[in-house]
């Protein structure tokens, strides 16, 4: 092996490693980021922006949950993540009913909740159905989802009286998941936040 090889070689070991460091760095990192950015389980109030830029607009000044005539909205008491004060809807204990003018997007100054076209325009979640919970997919006859849903038809139709969520459709409102709850204790249906 010449003196060129040599050198050849020695900058090529700095550069691997500089990018393994550099690798296992931006993986350590990202380790830390998810401890303190929560995964995302909780719906937002209608309008929420991306949850990044949520999270740095939102001034925690509770206006939205004050002007909120469900009192759906509550504050995030979350243990030691950024969301903390935060408002979120727990579909279980009080689903968004989805108001005339939702009012929780014009009680928000900060831009947090931006305006929507329409109830039907509001992207909160998904609703999605456990069929093996389900009242009426194991033949019993429940129709509670769909008579309660606010887009009925919509976000969630009847094929041969069993309930189907369609994605495309669904505000993520969560009633149905509130009334799957009253009346079923294995509750079928979850609404999973927006993405």
């Amino acid at each position: 092996m010449n003196k060129v090889e040599k050198i050849v070689d020695r900058r090529q070991l700095f550069k691997d490693l500089f990018v393994f460091v550099g690798n296992k760095a931006a993986h350590y990192a990202s380790k830390k980021i998810d401890r303190v950015m929560p995964k995302v389980d909780y719906l937002r109030p209608p309008g929420a922006v991306e949850e990044e830029e949520f999270l740095s607009l939102c001034s925690r000044c509770d206006e939205c949950i004050k002007a909120c005539p469900a009192k759906a909205i509550k504050r995030s008491n979350g243990l030691m993540d950024v969301a903390v004060g935060t408002p979120i809807i727990i579909p279980k204990e009080s689903p968004c009913v989805l108001c005339n003018g939702l009012l929780c997007i014009a009680s928000c100054k900060e831009g947090a909740l931006k305006p929507v076209e329409g109830v039907a325009h509001v992207r909160m979640g998904v609703a999605r159905i456990n069929q093996s919970r389900c009242l009426a997919w194991g033949g019993q006859d429940c129709q509670l989802c769909f008579i309660k849903c606010p887009l009925q038809g919509d976000a969630i139709y009847q094929e041969d009286g069993k309930p189907v969520i369609n994605a495309e459709n669904c505000v993520g409102c969560g009633i149905c998941e509130y009334m799957c709850n009253t009346i079923n204790n294995t509750c079928a249906i979850k609404v999973a936040a927006k993405e």
